[in-house]
């Protein structure tokens, strides 16, 4: 069975780099099932993909609802057998541990960590029962190997989803199941976009974070869907338990000279 005979949800579809996603594995060939918290957008992307010939259904919802997943489970399977499933919902609230919201720590703490689990167990479910392989992304960040002052919960809760990436990976893949995650680093994003717009100084706060990479820039949202669209495919049929770093080579890097060349040391002399 080819990826164009199955079908695959995409969670977080609804904007940013989900909607990528959603749109380049439609462009594959898989039937996709759209969903975010806002109705009016899920079915916006799901009819624009439907306008394009891709099969699309949306379900509208809340991740960290567990029930939301069985019937994002029923919508996936109404167009085609399952075959892959993304777990790209989160979001981003910038605190330390001496500043915690209670309502911003549930929050992560439900929509990374819980529903990537939820997403994780309707998937594997689905394919054992059905007796057939699969494929599971799951969506970390540099944040889950690295720190970065003020990202105490949200770095928490992306170490978890690379525990459960690996722990999904390992215990199932005799079933020919596999797991694997991604982990952005400064990708474009209408969230991204809007940390900008509250900086001070919004060209500064985007300069400060392109310079990080050594790439000297920021990510699009496509090249993220380009790395979940080779780690769904037949392409990568020996590759699970692995966290994807798409950061232009930020986690690669120990430090980077100062502009000044001034101030750059000189070699060490033999």
């Amino acid at each position: 069975m080819t990826d164009r005979e199955r079908s695959v949800v995409v969670t977080g579809s609804s904007s940013g780099i989900g909607r990528a996603i959603a749109g380049r594995l439609a462009a594959d060939g898989w039937a996709v099932v759209v969903t975010g918290r806002d109705p009016e957008r899920t079915t916006a992307v799901a009819d624009g993909l439907r306008a394009t010939g891709a099969r699309a259904a949306e379900v509208a919802g809340d991740v960290a609802d567990r029930e939301l997943h069985s019937r994002l489970l029923d919508a996936a399977t109404g167009l085609a057998p399952l075959g892959g499933w993304v777990n790209c919902a989160g979001i981003t609230v910038r605190n330390g541990l001496t500043d915690l919201s209670e309502p911003d720590t549930w929050a992560m703490v439900r929509g990374n960590q819980m529903g990537s689990l939820w997403g994780c167990e309707a998937a594997v479910g689905a394919f054992l029962a059905a007796g057939t392989p699969g494929a599971i992304v799951n969506m970390s960040s540099v944040h889950g190997s690295r720190a970065y002052p003020e990202h105490t919960v949200y770095e928490m809760t992306k170490a978890a989803v690379e525990a459960l990436t690996r722990s999904v990976a390992v215990t199932y893949a005799a079933h020919g199941i596999r797991a694997n995650a991604v982990a952005p680093g400064a990708v474009r994003s209408p969230a991204l976009d809007d940390s900008f717009r509250r900086a001070p100084d919004p060209a500064g706060a985007e300069r400060f974070l392109a310079d990080r990479s050594p790439a000297r820039r920021i990510g699009e949202p496509e090249e993220v869907a380009a790395v979940v669209s080779f780690l769904l495919s037949a392409d990568a049929s020996y590759v699970s338990g692995q966290t994807v770093a798409i950061d232009g080579g930020w986690l690669a890097a120990l430090a980077d000279d100062p502009d000044d060349p001034g101030a750059r040391r000189a070699g060490v002399a033999g």
